[in-house]
């Protein structure tokens, strides 16, 4: 057991009066809730997750809050291979999942700053580590919201989730932390009463029935009048409910009210003509694990089934990318054309399902690298081939972006390290990135506190490039400080013949 997993932030329910505006949006994730205490993974009840080893070696050894998950629309997948007992294990099953991870409890201080320790210290980039941090994005608006919350829900998703900017974590229930859903009302036939089993003589839920004979309980909304005395058995109520699960019974079903002006045969005669939201049959995904779908302002990659190693497909990208348009296709097929065309090993049925693969694939028209990603630091020169940070960032040649004047080019010492903190601490929006030059010494610093310093090693071509430029520049000073000394004795001479024109003759 673990006691502090118990203490988790939770979230409120959004309404419309709390104007989103400035808050932080990432994706809600249908995954299982898991809270990484430095050694092992625990459930919100404190029970301990059978984690294989690899799963969390890669995780540093402080407290991390997060959820475990295997792709969109698969949470009862993943429920079934992350509750299993220690002897039920199967080690294979956990190398397609992540953990996302959303806060770092531990660390304190302002949430952006809790999303910068997390950028800084989860190795997204490394094979052997299987968590990834979940990207954020400034709302502009209610706007803006919907429209995302509408693109989740249509992509299979659960909502987006709000954080109030600026905010502390807090163990408890808290409205610095909204959820934003969408949810379905429908009727339903009651057909019996389930008696509560911690009020005595009250009810604890309604028997119900939908319209396709499905059959469910609600009992969430009820009033403690309407526990002593229910709604009658024959009557309709309006219930609402997030989804349907993989058996097409309704999600987190909502109490709302009787309807006394309806009878089960109005609604029945309606169902004929508009078919309610609970009976139209869910599109089950595939329960094999071969590919992990992104999700908003992140990219999650996938892994090689020979190697184990992340690879990032079109399926992994930022669901925030602007999207690309193709040539039109000769056939009348409305698929997708898979960017690797008839070249794409996948075999998964989501993904033939999603994606057409022509023999020759149509040349597309993107938008520029760099205005679509944010810009590596180091540009064209960055040696980093991980494709992860290749998804993430963007590395434009110099030539886009040197001074067209026809002047020298002025060395700015500001490119020799990364930035100290990037304008927004989101994936999309300048995802916060590790400083590079962290624990690197200098001549001038300190040489106490040089003392508890790491040297980092670089590849040899990079210190060559440093020098070069180091070279460059002090050149250059020796040519400005040349330049200011000669303007300066032609000036103190000037001054000297001034004051002798006006100088006043003595006797």
């Amino acid at each position: 057991m673990c006691s502090e997993a118990s203490k988790v932030l939770l979230a409120e329910t959004w309404s419309e009066d709390v104007d989103p505006t400035g808050w932080w949006m990432s994706e809600k994730l249908d995954g299982v809730r898991a809270y990484w205490n430095g050694k092992n993974f625990y459930s919100r009840q404190g029970n301990l997750f059978h984690v294989p080893d690899f799963f969390k070696a890669a995780l540093p050894k402080v407290a991390l809050d997060g959820e475990i998950w295997c792709g969109r629309g698969l949470f009862q997948k993943c429920v079934s291979i992350v509750k299993k007992q220690a002897n039920k294990v199967v080690p294979d099953d956990y190398k397609l999942l992540t953990y996302l991870i959303f806060d770092a409890p531990a660390q304190g201080g302002k949430y952006e700053d809790r999303v910068k320790w997390l950028q800084a210290n989860i190795p997204q980039d490394d094979d052997k580590c299987f968590a990834t941090v979940v990207g954020i994005k400034k709302c502009e608006g209610l706007a803006q919201l919907k429209q995302y919350l509408a693109d989740v829900n249509k992509a299979g998703g659960e909502g987006i989730m709000l954080r109030k900017p600026g905010s502390l974590y807090e163990h408890k229930r808290s409205t610095t932390l909204l959820k934003v859903k969408t949810f379905y009302d429908e009727e339903a036939y009651v057909i019996g009463h389930k008696p509560s089993k911690s009020l005595i003589g009250m009810t604890g839920a309604l028997e119900c029935e939908l319209p396709n004979g499905k059959r469910f309980d609600v009992g969430s909304g009820l009033t403690m009048d309407q526990r002593r005395k229910p709604p009658k058995i024959g009557s309709v109520i309006t219930f609402k409910f997030q989804e349907l699960s993989n058996n097409g019974h309704p999600r987190f079903p909502t109490f709302l009210r009787v309807r006394t002006d309806l009878t089960w045969n109005d609604v029945l005669e309606a169902a004929k003509t508009k078919k309610p939201v609970s009976t139209i049959q869910k599109i089950v995904p595939s329960a094999k694990l071969s590919k992990q779908h992104s999700i908003l302002f992140s990219v999650v990659p996938s892994r090689d089934a020979t190697t184990n190693k992340k690879i990032v497909t079109s399926d992994d990208e930022d669901d925030d990318a602007p999207s690309t348009t193709s040539s039109p296709s000769k056939t009348t097929d409305t698929r997708k054309i898979c960017q690797y065309g008839a070249k794409c090993y996948r075999t998964n049925a989501d993904h033939l399902k999603n994606f057409q693969h022509p023999s020759s694939t149509p040349t597309k028209t993107t938008q520029p690298e760099s205005t679509t990603k944010p810009v590596c630091t180091f540009g064209a020169k960055c040696f980093r081939t991980s494709s992860v940070h290749l998804a993430t960032y963007s590395h434009p040649p110099k030539s886009e972006t040197k001074d067209t004047t026809g002047e020298d080019e002025a060395l700015d010492t500001r490119e020799l390290m990364e930035n100290e903190e990037p304008a927004s601490p989101t994936t999309t929006d300048n995802l916060l990135a590790k400083d590079k030059n962290k624990g690197l010494t200098f001549d001038d610093d300190d040489e106490e506190s040089n003392q508890d310093q790491e040297m980092v090693t670089r590849p040899r071509k990079d210190w060559i490039n440093l020098e070069n430029k180091v070279n460059e520049q002090t050149k250059r000073l020796a040519h400005l400080e040349e330049i200011f000394k000669k303007t300066k004795r032609s000036n103190s001479t000037n001054d000297d013949n001034q004051d002798n024109v006006k100088r006043p003759k003595t006797d």
